[in-house]
């Protein structure tokens, strides 16, 4: 069981925080945000109560976000949200045939950038987790965010390829990477 608390001082101010995901380099925006709103409303109210529904009104906010997939929000900060963000320590090749997200979002990025993307070390992997395709590992469905700057038959294509589905199509907002996350894994991490 880890340690997680928050120390509040007399004037309200946050003076300690311990074991949560705000402190955490490369974790989600959207926990981030999350836990930042949240901790913001603990010394709401005159009550418990009152404290317990200024929580509940963050906690609603973000569960709506996600139960709309995101309609609310631009693409920059869809991206801002829900992209994970992972520096490699190492280059490509030193990992071998290692699974993990980085390692998959890595690959494809020199699939649809070309090989130098990933000679050096530190490459710094910027993905979502797709849905697709469905029964897939995790590490099988990071999706780098980088394909959506593409242009569109280059995105097409790789989408098609890494999704599992042929008859992807652009016009129908197939492609939107609203449509290609996968919500319940994002509402898991966020709960």
């Amino acid at each position: 069981l880890k340690k997680r608390y928050a120390v509040f001082d007399f004037d309200g101010r946050m003076t300690e925080l311990k074991g949560f995901e705000l402190k955490r380099r490369g974790e989600l925006e959207l926990i981030k945000a999350f836990q930042s709103q949240v901790f913001e409303r603990f010394l709401d109210g005159d009550s418990l109560e009152e404290c317990y529904a200024s929580v509940a009104d963050v906690a609603n906010h973000w569960m709506d976000v996600l139960d709309t997939q995101g309609s609310s929000l631009s693409v920059d900060e869809f991206f801002e949200l829900f992209a994970e963000n992972r520096n490699m320590s190492r280059q490509l090749e030193d990992y071998g045939d290692q699974k993990g997200t980085s390692q998959t979002t890595a690959r494809r990025l020199s699939e649809f950038l070309g090989a130098d993307i990933v000679k050096d070390k530190g490459l710094n992997c910027q993905f979502i987790i797709s849905e697709l395709p469905y029964g897939a590992a995790v590490t099988e469905r990071a999706i780098p965010t980088a394909i959506w700057k593409a242009e569109a038959p280059v995105r097409k294509h790789y989408l098609r390829k890494w999704l599992k589905m042929p008859l992807l199509d652009e016009e129908n907002g197939d492609m939107d990477p609203r449509n290609i996350l996968d919500w319940d894994y994002y509402k898991d991490r966020l709960g």
